[in-house]
This record gives structure tokens, C-alpha cells and sequence, in this order.
């Protein structure tokens, strides 16, 4: 097995940050036959249901990897926070009702908030659960809740 780094380079592709390298491994399965992780990634992704493909890539390699299925999902830890009773913090875009908060709570959810003319729900859901909620028509997408981002400038002088 061989690890190859791969590195885009910012300015050819006219981006003002620096990327991270990608970071690939070779396989040789077969004579003549190599399979990289790059090319897993689209089989995984190919290979999800409906409503696996409603759910975040983050949450859904988190909830593998509690799982143990190895095909196609990152090596490296999802960081992914649970609260005390293994819930994640996810929002939920969907078409708000009561039915989809009913649905939620009857998982072992907890509706922090509705937003329905954005239709939007912050909740607390095991991510063993997120794909039975996914299923349901009325939601289309569930990924982890976003978190607020404070840009502060130090306005302290410090003395030379």
C-alpha cells in the first residue's frame, strides 16, 4: 500500500485560501488493478438509499462508524458532539407540521425550535434515527446544526 499527497495549488485555480491536501491511498486488489479511497467515495455515495442521501455526509459517516461499516467511510473520527443521552444537534429542513415534530419526539428526539417559513427545525435526535426521519416526504435534508461564529479584534495595546 502507498499513500500519495496531493496538493491544489490555490492561485491556478484563482482561490485566495490555502487548501488542505488530500490525502489517498492505493490499493492493489488484482494484477494491474488499483482502487484509490477517491474512487470509493463516489461508489459509497452511489450506493445510499433515498434517505440516506437527505442526510449530511458528516452525520451519516458518524452514524457508520458507530455501526462499524468500514466500505467508503473515513478513517478518521467524526467529530460529532452527543449530549448525555447520545443526541445529536441537527437541523431539519422541512415542510413544518405537526406531524414531522410528532415524528421526531416518537424517535426519542427533542424539537428545540420551528421555524416554519423557513422550514426549519433544530432538534436533538440519535443518529441512529436520522434515517427513519429522512424517510418521511416532508423532509429534505438533515445535517448538524450550525453553529454561531464570533469575529472579534483584540483592541488591547500591549507595550513594547
Amino acid at each position: 500500500m502507498c499513500v500519495v499527497l496531493a496538493f491544489l495549488i490555490p492561485a491556478a485555480l484563482g482561490l485566495t485560501s490555502v487548501a488542505a491536501p488530500v490525502v489517498s491511498t492505493r490499493l492493489l486488489r488484482e494484477p494491474g488493478e488499483i482502487v484509490t479511497d477517491v474512487q470509493m467515495v463516489p461508489d459509497e455515495k452511489s450506493s445510499r438509499t433515498a434517505a440516506q442521501k437527505k442526510i449530511d455526509s458528516q452525520l451519516l459517516y458518524a452514524l457508520k462508524q458507530k455501526r462499524g461499516e468500514t466500505r467508503g467511510v473515513p478513517t478518521e473520527r467524526i467529530n460529532i458532539e452527543l449530549d448525555q443521552k447520545g443526541r445529536a444537534l441537527v437541523d431539519i429542513t422541512a415542510r413544518v407540521s405537526p406531524q414531522v415534530s410528532s415524528q421526531i419526539r416518537k424517535l426519542g428526539g427533542v424539537v428545540i425550535s420551528e421555524e416554519p417559513q423557513y422550514h426549519t427545525i433544530r432538534a436533538r435526535l440519535a443518529l441512529e434515527k436520522l434515517e427513519a426521519l429522512a424517510g418521511r416526504n416532508d423532509v429534505s435534508f438533515i445535517g448538524p446544526a450550525a453553529q454561531s461564529m464570533n469575529n472579534r479584534i483584540n483592541t488591547q495595546v500591549r507595550p513594547n
